[in-house]
Formats: structure tokens, sequence, C-alpha cells
């Protein structure tokens, strides 16, 4: 009888121990793939694991506190890349939550203010939708934000006409090209009552296009991470991996300038529409970028300049120019791209190709406060 036993529990036991070792071991792998893919994407929260894990000069290593107003900023709390996580319609967005200094509130937006819905009685609300210029990648707090200073500035100059309560709520992400921020307006802005959009915007069109993608039809960096995941569960689950979407690769070379100021005319066109519905204006900033400005670099801001630069400079030329000739009611664009060029060598404003500190931060709000403070005025006029 255990002679009968053992040959029949023996192998039994063997092979479930066999199976047992080689779903620990599988499981075991996957984890680690997933715990390399999530470090490598967490190394891009702050400032401080970006500086780590570029490819830097001493100089721009060393000398970013030169972008700063109090050069004692703590780059391990300063938000770079928050989390995303899947968002309707436009792939990914800011999870909510508090990611180092960023907060981004339940309708993943950066903002410590909760959006109310219905607006409040008195309140002029203003969306700012971007890339992670807008978004205030390497803002050293969350009050020193594009759309933090623009709030503060409009409701400290507010006159006895206004009335209003004005709330500016950031709507932006980094990596984000203009095709997310009008699916943005479309489907999301356009129906949480604004008064009025702006868009700090065009860079991200040009270093998509500078990759060959065309932003029409492209997924970003967070997009593919969670597709990198979801194909890590799959082979472990012993499934086919997802396929690679042909038509979404990049081209071999860059788009061409004129496409890519066709493209994102349309997107300005269809946005507008968007909002026409609601008689919401909407004013298109072209944000600024290292490669376009003429302002007398510093050595730091130099060492930052593009291999591309030459294609920028001709990427916003062609951008500049068939905005400026979009003629709609409600649409309105600003050339913001030579907003630095009257600063000098000793000014250290670009904290690297296209990002900022809170001095930059302020300069580009102060020009956005001037020009939204003219719309103002304008409606204030009306009969």
């Amino acid at each position: 009888m255990m002679k009968k036993f053992l040959y029949f529990f023996l192998p039994s036991f063997l092979l479930c121990s066999l199976v047992a070792v080689g779903y620990w071991a599988g499981g075991y792998v996957a984890a680690g793939k997933f715990e390399r893919t999530i470090r490598w994407v967490e190394q891009g929260e702050t400032l401080a694991g970006v500086l780590s894990a570029t490819k830097l000069t001493d100089e721009q290593r060393n000398n970013y506190r030169n972008a700063y107003s109090d050069p004692s900023v703590d780059t391990g709390k300063i938000s770079w890349s928050v989390p995303n996580q899947p968002t309707p319609f436009v792939g990914t967005a800011p999870a909510p939550g508090q990611h180092h200094n960023a907060h981004i509130n339940s309708w993943q937006m950066r903002s410590q203010q909760e959006l109310v819905n219905p607006k409040p009685n008195g309140s002029y609300r203003i969306f700012l939708t971007g890339g992670s210029t807008a978004f205030g990648s390497g803002s050293p707090s969350q009050e020193q934000t594009i759309g933090s200073i623009l709030g503060d500035l409009l409701n400290a100059n507010a006159t006895e006409k206004d009335k209003a309560r004005f709330e500016v709520f950031t709507f932006a992400n980094p990596a984000w090209s203009s095709t997310h921020e009008r699916i943005a307006i479309e489907n999301y802005l356009s129906e949480l009552q604004p008064d009025l959009v702006i868009s700090l915007s065009g860079n991200n069109d040009v270093f998509w296009a500078d990759a060959g993608r065309n932003v029409l039809w492209f997924s970003a960096f967070a997009d593919d991470y969670y597709r990198s995941l979801v194909n890590i569960a799959l082979k472990v689950a012993g499934r086919q991996e997802l396929p690679e979407l042909v038509n979404a690769r990049p081209a071999a070379q860059p788009v061409s300038p004129q496409i890519v100021a066709r493209r994102i005319e349309k997107n300005a066109r269809l946005g507008a529409y968007a909002l026409q519905e609601g008689k919401v204006d909407w004013v298109f900033f072209l944000q600024p970028t290292l490669s376009v400005t003429k302002k007398d670099l510093t050595q730091r801001e130099r060492d930052f300049i593009s291999a591309s630069k030459d294609y920028y400079i001709d990427c916003y030329k062609a951008m500049s120019s068939n905005l400026s000739n979009l003629k709609l009611d409600n649409f309105t664009f600003v050339d913001l791209s030579g907003i630095f060029d009257r600063y000098s060598a000793k000014d250290d404003m670009f904290l690297d190709q296209f990002h900022f500190g809170d001095k930059g931060n302020a300069v580009i709000a102060k020009a956005i406060f001037s020009e939204v403070s003219k719309k103002l005025s304008a409606v204030r006029r009306a009969p």
C-alpha cells in the first residue's frame, strides 16, 4: 500500500512543486520587469531625478539654481512629470493627489482648489491648457506656476466693475501636443462653464514633429508606459502582446514645418468652433523656447541649444503665420516666443530648452495677464 501511495503521490508532489516553483519564478521575473519599468518612469517625477538621470554638462547640472529667485530650492520636492493615469479621450492625464509640490485636484487639474460645478455666482472661470511649461514642470511651488501667478494677478488687479472672483484652473500635462489640448477643450473644458480658455502651446508640436511624429495620431510617453506594463502582464499570462500600431510609428525624417503649422492650425480651428456654442473666447499663446529666442544667452543656456535649432525656427515661423491668419471671432493668437529677447547674458531664465524656474514663469504669467486684461477691458466697454 505504501509503495502504491508513494508511486502515485511522489510524482504528483514533484510535478506540483515544479509548477509552484515555475509560477513563483515567473511571478518574480514579471515583478522585476514591472519594478524596473516603474522605477525608470518614477525618476522623472522630480527635478532631482531628471538631473541625476540625464546626461548633462557640469554647467547644466550645477547652475540650475540660477533660474530661481531662491537658490536654496530643494530639487527633490520640485515636481517635473507627475504620475499619469488613463484618462478618457486624451490617453493619459495627471493623477489626482499630492505629487511632491504639485497638487492635482479631482478634475485632474493642477490646483489646490476644487472646481465647483455649476459655477458659483460671481466667478470668472479660466482654463489654462498646454504641455509641461503650462503645467509648471520645474516650478518651485504650486503658487509659482504660471496659472497660479496669473490668478493672483487677476484678483489683485480686479476693479469694481469686474465684481468677480477670478479662478484659473490648469489642465495641462507634460508632453501633450495641441491635439490633446483641442480634445480636452472640445470634450471636457467646454462643458465646465468656462469664461475664457488660454493655451500656452506650440513647442511640443515641434518636439514631436522633429521626432517624425504626426501629432494628430501618435502616443505620448505616458501612453507608451502603460502599453509596456500591459505587455508585461500579457506576456506573463501567456497571451500575445499588443502589436505596434504601424500608422502611429514615427517617420524616418522630421515632419515639414508647413505640415506642423497646418496641423496646429487645424487643432486651433476645431477647438475654437467647439467653444463658439458657449460664446467662449480662446487666447492661444505661442510659448517661448530656447531655439527661437534672441536673448543673449548665459553659458548654461547655450549648452541646452538643440541640434534642431534651425528646424524649430522654421516651424515657429510657419506656426505663427498660420495662427495669425486664422480669423475666427472667438480666437486670438499671441506670439510669446520673443518674450525673453530683452534679457541679457546675466539673466539665467531658461531652466533647459523649454522649461523655467519661478523667474521665467513670472515673466510669462505677466505677459498673459496683460493680454487677458485687454480682453476684459474690451468686454467692459461693450454695450
